[in-house]
């Protein structure tokens, strides 16, 4: 009877021991890296907890306690015609995602739009406070509209033209500051956005091409003008060099000529101041070959014989 009774115990030990494993087992939570969670109690201070519950195992009461994990990796929210991008729509289902706004002209203009950003772990219970929902559900609620309305906001400012060529870029980076603007103190902290498609009217792209191509086609005339002025240029210059040259060859002949001029009446000068009687005498003498002419008409020639002393 007593050992009976020992083994009874024994059983209601271990029963009472394993039930008790059982419930220290499932009050274990695992909140995984890039996460944070938030204790929602059910139980008398019933309410969401203000302080996350940080990576790691967390205990949490079993009856009374509701774990949500939020991650807090980098988000992309991607809002596109091509049903095959993206996360689709809130149901997950793929469809048209993307968001119609209209221009300063009131004309329609659809977008595509990627944008990434991160949740603010230290306001991660107050976001699901404010949502009650996952990351999924408000990214294609509240997120979804406020990029809808800063796009509206900014694109209102600007003509269709301008959104399709030259605006773009200040209208990306005027919505990104409106989004930083409006969702950073709500714990949505804004990384980048992008603007991968703007989309007006098929007649106002239409409209955009012929004025692009009718600039491009006034660059090329004008470019061709300049070509042309600058050839003109280079041949009245080259024409200019060789009138110069033609100029300083003519002026360097003349200053020959004149030297040259110059140097013969000097050697004229000199020749006739050294031509003395005597000399000519001599000259005669040396290319006289001692013959008399024939015929001398009564003359003689001019010989000057040496007197004798």
């Amino acid at each position: 009877m007593r050992n009976t009774s020992w083994m009874i115990i024994g059983i209601v030990l271990v029963v009472v021991a394993g039930a008790g494993g059982g419930i220290t087992c499932a009050k274990l939570e695992k909140i995984a890296p890039g996460h944070v969670g938030v204790s929602v109690r059910k139980c008398g201070d019933s309410g969401v907890r203000k302080d996350p519950i940080p990576t790691g195992y967390y205990w949490r009461e079993l009856f009374c306690e509701d774990v949500v994990a939020y991650p807090t990796s980098m988000q992309s929210l991607v809002l596109t015609r091509n049903p095959h991008e993206g996360k689709g729509g809130p149901d997950g289902q793929e469809s048209d995602q993307s968001i119609t706004v209209t221009s300063s002209e009131g004309l329609p203009i659809q977008i595509d739009i990627a944008f990434n950003f991160t949740l603010d772990p230290g306001k991660v219970p107050v976001i699901y406070e404010k949502y009650r929902m996952a990351v999924d559900g408000i990214e294609h609620t509240y997120l979804r509209q406020t990029i809808r309305e800063a796009v509206q906001d900014t694109f209102a400012q600007y003509t269709a033209q301008q959104l399709y060529s030259d605006k773009k870029e200040t209208a990306r980076a005027e919505i990104e500051a409106f989004l930083t603007k409006r969702l950073q103190p709500l714990g949505f902290l804004p990384a980048q956005l992008t603007l991968n498609r703007i989309e007006p009217p098929a007649s106002v792209i239409s409209s955009i091409n012929a004025k692009v191509e009718m600039s491009q086609l006034a660059q090329k005339a004008e470019a061709e003008v300049k070509k042309k002025q600058a050839e003109a240029a280079q041949a009245e210059a080259e024409a200019q060099g060789k009138a110069k040259a033609t100029r300083a060859l003519a002026e360097g002949e003349a200053q020959a000529i004149t030297l040259k001029a110059e140097a013969q009446a000097k050697a004229n000068r000199i020749l006739a101041e050294s031509l003395t009687p005597a000399l000519i005498q001599y000259q005669n003498a040396i290319r006289w070959d001692g013959k008399l002419p024939t015929v001398t008409s009564g003359s003689i020639p001019m010989i000057q014989l040496p007197s004798e002393k």
